[in-house]
């Protein structure tokens, strides 16, 4: 019995890496956004909490029926759904004949049966109530509504791929879930005292202001993803529109105007790309102020080099776009080098030196990457009270020190405070290997 079980957990175990890689980019954007960074234990949690997801769904469909004429004709128990409350009670009773005993109980399948479909939902308790932080009557609405649409999914015969439902809807089943959530939920509580607390509001409030290599990177890759999604959509929508050899004759072109707009002149008027806006980054000058569209198109324009050249190279290979013989053949050879010399030597010199200096895109154009933290909802109504204080006579020890002015860039973007290793001044650290 317990193999049929054990089935669904292996299944997930080889589906997980897929689904991670297909949600980690987003998953790592939402983390910047909510809690500051895209590492730490709430990490190790949200992957938990996807496992354990994907693991309960496929105990529900799994295992699959041989998709054959004949099942539908054999399988007659699961088309009639089972509505009757703790009928449970009623099998275990008739199966023990009437001995209660643990011995007798632990020996029968029905037993087993019942308490799996109370701790099915038992870790979903949990969950809602330690990541997400549900409240009581939310979590067991939301448990109910999972259980649901796992009993809908089997007696659909799972979304009516199968003709009939090879699993009984059992009204059972939705009263033992329910059930084994608000349990988890109530168990949740001292497990908030053992675990490390779950407070993204305090993560953003420490983390948000770092600029780091790999928030950079992600706002890298978040922009070139979704350029690339875009440009295919656009590109699709025209094939089928105005037939395949039109889509594709106007695909580098319509690939290169997205690129300007969206790698050069969105930032430049907006100081920030769609990924970088994505992950709360801006561009600005060292001291905070406005970086201006002359110094972005410089950044642009020496950052994004060698993925123009290497774009050209792709168009040149398959006679999109072809240039005259003597530059033609040496466009692979100019991506390469500038690739070389613009993106190779900067992380590896953040590697291995503390304080190393800005990227080239960095220090020709005189920006630098800014964290964009969120305003305060209300300044005034949550500042706390100031206590009266009484007033001593003042001492030349007692005088505040001069604190320099702040430089407050035009465009609405305050600049941040001095923290670990927030980039509003010179670049420095580890994390000076801004590909953008």
């Amino acid at each position: 019995m317990f193999r049929t079980y054990l089935l669904p957990v292996q299944a997930a175990v080889t589906l997980f890496p897929l689904i991670t890689a297909l949600i980690m980019v987003p998953a790592a954007v939402h983390g910047y956004r909510r809690r500051g960074r895209a590492g730490g234990w709430p990490v190790v949690v949200f992957y938990s909490f996807v496992f354990y997801l994907l693991a309960a769904l496929l105990q529900t469909v799994m295992p699959l029926p041989a998709r054959t004429s004949a099942f539908c004709s054999t399988t007659r128990y699961a088309q009639s759904p089972q509505l009757e409350p703790f009928g449970f009670y009623t099998r275990i009773a008739s199966a023990s004949g009437g001995d209660w005993s643990v011995s007798t109980l632990a020996g029968l399948a029905v037993t087993w049966t019942t308490v799996l479909n109370a701790v099915l939902l038992l870790p979903l308790g949990v969950y809602l109530r330690y990541y997400l932080r549900l409240r009581l009557l939310p979590a067991t609405a939301l448990a109910f509504a999972t259980s649901l649409f796992f009993e809908t999914t089997q007696y659909t015969g799972l979304w009516f791929v199968y003709a009939c439902p090879y699993r009984q809807f059992n009204v059972d089943d939705l009263i033992l879930n329910t059930t084994g959530a608000v349990l988890g939920w109530l168990a949740a509580g001292p497990l908030n005292r053992l675990l490390p607390a779950n407070d993204p509001d305090h993560e953003r409030a420490r983390y948000g202001g770092r600029v780091t290599f790999t928030r950079r990177l992600l706002a890298l890759v978040t922009d070139l993803a979704g350029w690339l999604v875009t440009w295919t959509l656009i590109t699709g929508l025209l094939a089928v529109a105005a037939g395949v050899p039109t889509g594709r004759r106007y695909a580098f072109v319509l690939g290169s105007a997205l690129g300007l707009l969206w790698f050069w002149l969105v930032p430049a008027f907006t100081a920030s790309s769609p990924g970088k806006r994505a992950l709360r980054l801006c561009i600005v000058r060292p001291d905070g102020s406005r970086a201006g569209f002359f110094r972005i198109t410089v950044r642009t324009w020496v950052a994004y080099a060698p993925l123009a050249l290497i774009w050209l190279s792709a168009a040149q290979y398959t006679r999109d776009a072809l240039l005259p013989a003597p530059a033609g053949p040496l466009v692979p050879y100019a991506a390469a080098l500038t690739a070389t010399l613009l993106w190779g030597r900067t992380p590896l010199t953040a590697l291995l030196r503390r304080n190393s200096p800005p990227p080239p895109h960095e220090r020709w154009s005189d920006t630098v990457n800014h964290a964009v933290e969120d305003p305060p909802r209300d300044p005034v109504l949550s500042a706390p009270p100031i206590p009266p204080q009484t007033a001593f006579p003042a001492g030349p020890e007692d005088l505040p020190a001069t604190v320099p002015a702040k430089h407050s860039p035009p465009d609405g973007h305050g600049a941040a405070p001095d923290r670990h290793s927030d980039r509003t001044g010179a670049p420095h650290g580890p994390d000076t290997g801004d590909p953008a």
